[in-house]
């Protein structure tokens, strides 16, 4: 409610859009979008809207391929024992299912092993290690992870040449690199190498895989064959969340109608359980993937995997049955810890001059940490960690804000840290349990010098400022030839102004927002997810600027605009009338009103002289309100509220500062007490010996009257 009437929300970023559009074939509307994505000419464009599989990147551009392909191809023919070493997400379980896939395909009995989130954490564990020399493997492929793996590449050397064997090993991350840590393998495959020059540097590691399936399949002549893995990568391409532009686009794209068509054994499965019948980016993200993730979160991994490489329908059911229950499950635990990690925050005042959220407790389960650090970052709008204690080990997962790099700032950590790894956005990391109060010191001296005040406050990046006019269904649908969207490729946002609100209505049991809204004579429906409460905040006929992606609802067959708002407020003009009257009923409540400073928001027009005019009407009007409505707490903002109630009723001018100068009023008068609550809330506490009083004997009134008509002379 505060956005909706004071504007203290979220930071509204306008896209600079001023260049002229001089392309022959593109609509001004989609040329603008077009250009914001970097896309500067006509042939970047069509392959842009157009996304073609004939123009994903030769594999062999990627260093250390060849290398990789040749070693793979010599272990196919020679039927050598072949481990894939994966993660437990679901970018690491969809690259270890791609390779044990193909390789199953070429008749290689595979092998493939991923670490348990709890008992191992990331990457190659110790416990992994001891499997591996153990088990006499001739190659190790790692998937989407290794990059990091140095010390553990080495005790595997050393293993083996203690029992006069060899191994080759292939590290394939798509994970940032830290120089001193990358391990001696025969290749390595990850565009964020020192000094590679592949031209796409943001694939997933599952999209590491497929490339990896693509080399080999042109060196063995297998034509297209590498597509049957399509779908599966493009989940793990719209679960990692990566960048949605160059290859991704592609490959999610085409995933996605692969799976639309004819998704494997696994996702059909995973698809009946989840009750939904038809792909998209957001039920991969929502619903799909989370169910995958839920098997390495609160089970193990390799459930997953055996989803996705079964061609048992019974089978694949039975697992995707079982995964359902993981995530329901998952659910329960993360909002515990959820709770409880807020009471801590809550409970201990130097976080809030933290800039980064650094929160621990015994127990925490591993497979929620990182949601819940999600949610944190939601919630405060900080970067967040969230770790887990055990003994004398801590594990942990972290997540970051939109300008804070969090590799760099866990790097800039690692002369505490047993083990870290990640990206700008998300991370890992284990330490010992007595540096906890020494990391949460060390990351925010970091966090002081790379996050300004400025950063904490979260924004909304506006694509356009639209009219009326633009709002139409060929502009929809211009739309959805950007998709699929995500990182790098953001759904288009836009912002309308001054638009009137016509009719409103909570819906979906309380929980959402339906509206129709008037633009420039344009009227259109809208809906705000998540904002039910607000339909008691909004009146019709409120002049409003609104945040919204443009959508097409098909309902019985008939196509029309829908607006999905993401956010809402009063137009600028009543926001700063708002932010003025709030003010002057702050300082009269303080006995600090300065007469001229009044004077100034009328004479500067933010105000009207009849605006700060209260006679005996409006006070009996004021006190009826408060007595029929049995007021007895309320909030600053609700003074908006209440005093567009009475005004709406009565057609009198009543606005917030007039209504709380009348409970100051009636305070001063002994009709009611007004207290004020550190939470900044108020209570009216009514008298119980109500007599007549005389409005004269009010010197604060006395006072309003006195500088209004100074005003008026």
């Amino acid at each position: 409610m505060e956005n909706y009437y004071l504007g203290n929300g979220k930071r509204w970023i306008f896209t600079d859009c001023s260049a002229e559009n001089n392309s022959k074939e593109l609509p001004e509307f989609i040329y603008k979008l077009l250009l914001q994505r970097e896309i500067k000419d006509e042939k970047e464009a069509h392959l842009f809207l157009n996304p073609d599989l004939n123009s994903l990147h030769d594999p062999f551009l990627m260093e250390g391929m060849d290398i990789a392909a040749e070693r793979i191809i010599r272990a196919i023919d020679n039927k050598e024992k072949i481990l894939v070493y994966g993660d437990y997400d679901v970018d690491g379980v969809a690259a270890t299912s791609i390779l044990v896939r193909f390789f199953r395909s070429q008749n290689i009995d595979i092998e493939y092993y991923i670490p348990d989130r709890i008992d191992e954490g990331y990457g190659i564990s110790d416990l992994a290690v001891e499997y591996i020399i153990e088990n006499n493997f001739d190659l190790l492929i790692t998937v989407d992870c290794g990059i990091t793996a140095l010390n553990q590449v080495n005790a595997i050397y050393e293993g083996y040449e203690q029992k006069g064997k060899n191994i080759d090993i292939i590290i394939t991350d798509h994970h940032q690199c830290n120089e001193k840590l990358m391990p001696s393998a025969l290749a390595i495959i990850n565009p964020h190498i020192p000094n590679s020059n592949y031209p796409f540097k943001y694939l997933c590691g599952a999209g590491i895989a497929f490339k990896l399936v693509q080399a080999i399949c042109s060196k063995l002549n297998l034509d297209q064959h590498y597509m049957e893995y399509l779908g599966i990568t493009a989940l793990a391409t719209i679960a990692d969340i990566v960048d949605m532009r160059g290859e991704n686009r592609i490959i999610t794209k085409y995933g996605i109608e692969r799976m639309s068509v004819s998704p494997c054994t696994g996702i059909n499965a995973l698809m009946k359980v989840s009750q939904i019948d038809c792909i998209d980016t957001y039920r991969l993200s929502f619903v799909l993937a989370p169910r995958v993730n839920a098997a390495g979160r609160m089970g193990h991994a390799r459930d997953a995997v055996e989803l996705f490489i079964t061609d048992d329908l019974s089978e694949a059911e039975k697992i995707a049955l079982h995964l359902n229950e993981f995530n329901n499950k998952r659910k329960e635990i993360q909002d515990e810890i959820f709770n409880h990690v807020l009471k801590t925050i809550e409970e201990d005042s130097r976080y809030n001059d933290e800039k980064v959220i650094v929160v621990w407790g015994e127990g925490f389960h591993h497979g929620v940490i990182g949601i819940v650090a999600s949610k944190l970052v939601d919630y405060y709008y900080k970067p967040a960690v969230v770790i887990s204690v055990d003994g004398d080990q801590a594990v942990g997962s972290a997540r970051s804000i939109d300008g804070f790099n969090l590799f760099e700032a866990l790097n800039a950590a690692s002369d505490i840290l047993v083990k870290f790894g990640g990206h700008e956005q998300a991370g890992g990391l284990s330490l010992k349990t007595e540096n906890l109060e020494f990391f949460r010191e060390k990351i925010n001296q970091y966090a002081n010098q790379y996050i300004s005040d400025h950063m904490l406050i979260p924004s909304i990046n506006i694509n356009l400022e639209l009219k009326g006019q633009d709002i139409n269904l060929n502009n929809a649908r211009l739309i959805s030839r950007l998709e699929p969207f995500g990182p790098g490729n953001q759904i288009p946002v836009f912002c309308v102004r001054n638009a009137r609100l016509e009719t409103k209505k909570a819906i979906g049991n309380g929980k959402h927002l339906r509206l129709t809204v008037d633009i420039d004579g344009n009227v259109a429906d809208a809906v705000y997810f998540g904002k039910g409460y607000l339909a008691e905040a909004l009146f019709e006929g409120d002049m409003v600027d609104i945040i919204f992606t443009l959508g097409i609802n098909n309902w019985q067959n008939t196509e029309t605009v829908q607006l999905r708002i993401l956010d809402l407020r009063l137009n600028e003009a009543q926001i700063k009338r708002n932010r003025f009257f709030l003010k002057a009923s702050q300082q009269v409540e303080c006995l600090d009103s300065d007469a001229n400073w009044l004077y100034n928001g009328v004479i500067d027009n933010v105000i009207n002289y009849d605006d700060i005019v209260i006679n005996r009407d409006h006070l009996a009007l004021i006190y009826k309100y408060i007595k029929r409505m049995d007021i007895k707490k309320f909030s600053p903002v609700e003074l908006f509220i209440h005093s567009r109630n009475i005004s709406n009723a009565t057609k009198k001018n009543i606005n917030c500062f007039k209504f709380f100068v009348g409970l100051l009023v009636f305070e001063e008068l002994g009709l009611l007490d007004l207290r004020l609550y550190e939470d900044g809330t108020y209570e009216i506490i009514h008298s119980d010996n109500i007599q007549k009083v005389n409005l004269e004997d009010s010197e604060l009134l006395d006072w309003i009257k006195q500088t209004a008509q100074g005003f008026k002379l």
